[in-house]
């Protein structure tokens, strides 16, 4: 392979042109181009060249005490913590607080996980189990014309008149 074609190949790379294009332009083998350009460093998508690479930070510290972190050359993430008892330490002391609405209750209410239904156990309980007397002491409370206090989400969807609706016959999945 001569310098000009070197110099081609690495232009074409830059301009987001797959290997296989530039060996057919070039007169050479697929795997001769993606070769060099893997000894050169331009594997992969062509449009990544023009942007400069971010640099890795690799920790030097732990991110919980400050201990010297023990690197070794590996693949894959490097270390941000010297064991994982600092890991829970530090995910204990900050951890990631997520804002929900009560499916039963609706109040707002903030929870570690990140899929959280319901406010409280009370509010499952309800929920899950207690529709039919729900209903009943709403139609009450509407006969007696007295407010409603703490209605489901459900009921109050119903009264909208947003009903879960059932699916298509055509779109049911049968296992």
């Amino acid at each position: 392979m001569t310098n000009e074609q070197k110099e081609k190949i690495i232009e074409l790379m830059k301009l987001g042109i797959g290997y296989r294009s530039i060996a057919t332009a070039m007169d050479l083998s697929r795997d001769c181009v993606r070769n060099f350009c893997k000894s050169r460093g331009l594997d992969g998508f062509g449009q990544d060249y023009s942007k400069p690479k971010p640099e890795k930070v690799i920790r030097e510290h732990c991110k919980n005490c400050g201990k010297r972190i023990n690197q070794k050359k590996l693949k894959g993430r490097p270390k941000t913590y010297c064991s994982t008892e600092c890991k829970r330490e530090w995910e204990h002391k900050n951890p990631i607080i997520y804002q929900h609405i009560c499916y039963y209750c609706g109040i707002e209410f903030e929870n570690k996980s990140k899929s959280g239904n319901y406010c409280c156990r009370r509010c499952y309980i309800r929920d899950r189990f207690c529709r039919d007397e729900d209903i009943e002491d709403v139609i009450r409370h509407l006969k007696e014309r007295r407010p409603l206090q703490n209605v489901p989400i459900w009921i109050k969807d119903l009264m909208a008149g947003k009903e879960a609706q059932e699916p298509d016959e055509d779109s049911k999945e049968y296992y």
